[in-house]
């Protein structure tokens, strides 16, 4: 599931600014709980987005670990702050949103999706 959730959080990333132009100089944690799994996911993403807004940090590498039973994440990000200046200006993305949200687990492997408004 944490391999899962990064792959969301670095595609929401790769939206906003192409991540081939983001190099690895800063690390990040974030921590976050929910009441599920999407409120997880939900939380997990929003507190990104926030640190793109106030801090303008972008990941380019996200190693989470989830206690999924207390619905509890900490992630390690690692990139660098995102500067029109240097790097490619993508799409901006507004807010995470529950709409069309899904998690599901078949044996080892999750499959999450998720819409962002733009």
């Amino acid at each position: 599931m944490g391999e899962a959730f990064a792959n969301v959080a670095l595609a929401m990333y790769n939206v906003i600014t192409p991540l081939g132009g983001i190099h690895e100089r800063e690390t990040f944690t974030v921590e976050v709980e929910g009441s599920d799994h999407e409120s997880l996911l939900f939380n997990f993403l929003a507190e990104l987005l926030y640190r793109v807004d106030v801090d303008g940090l972008i990941a380019k590498r996200i190693k989470i670990e989830i206690i999924p039973t207390d619905f509890k994440l900490s992630a390690r990000c690692v990139g660098e702050r995102f500067s029109a200046a240097t790097h490619e200006v993508g799409e901006s993305v507004k807010a995470v949103t529950y709409h069309m949200m899904s998690i599901k687990s078949e044996g080892d492997t999750w499959t999450v999706r998720t819409v962002f408004d733009t």
